[in-house]
């Protein structure tokens, strides 16, 4: 099944993963050649990939019965089904998802605000109101977000 919408990570969070990994790697080259140490490549080299990887991380995606969760790149998926979503709010740069599970314990999904654009934001507050039956009280929408 094909998804209605996808929310990819935020471009500036996902570049600085790959930015410290270059820079990892270039100090690392540069120690290896002077004192022999090789420590420092090893990081670079995770931190490269991963910034490679988070290029394209979807981490929300919308189908019309439920929602997919993909937190990082290693992470597991998180499939929420419409009907179980209890609320959702901001509390500082948190954006918070509660839910309850197939055996109908709460849990909750925490999104930092810089993981989203503010216009996917806004857009994944709105597919989450029309697709839910809660009252308007819950939303993503904070009037002072700060990226």
């Amino acid at each position: 099944m094909e998804p209605t919408k996808d929310f990819f990570l935020n471009k500036k969070l996902a570049d600085q993963y790959l930015y410290v990994g270059i820079t990892a790697l270039v100090l690392g080259s540069i120690f290896l050649v002077l004192i022999g140490n090789a420590t420092l490549l090893g990081i670079g080299i995770l931190f490269t990939i991963i910034g490679v990887l988070n290029q394209s991380l979807k981490i929300v995606k919308l189908y019309p019965q439920y929602l997919e969760v993909k937190l990082g790149v290693i992470a597991s998926k998180k499939l929420i089904k419409h009907d179980q979503i209890t609320g959702f709010s901001v509390e500082k740069k948190t954006m918070i998802l509660n839910y309850n599970n197939e055996k109908n314990k709460p849990k909750k999904v925490k999104f930092h605000t810089k993981a989203f654009k503010e216009e996917d934001i806004i857009e994944l507050d709105q597919e989450l109101k029309q697709k839910t039956d809660l009252e308007p009280i819950h939303t993503f929408i904070q009037t002072d977000i700060e990226q």
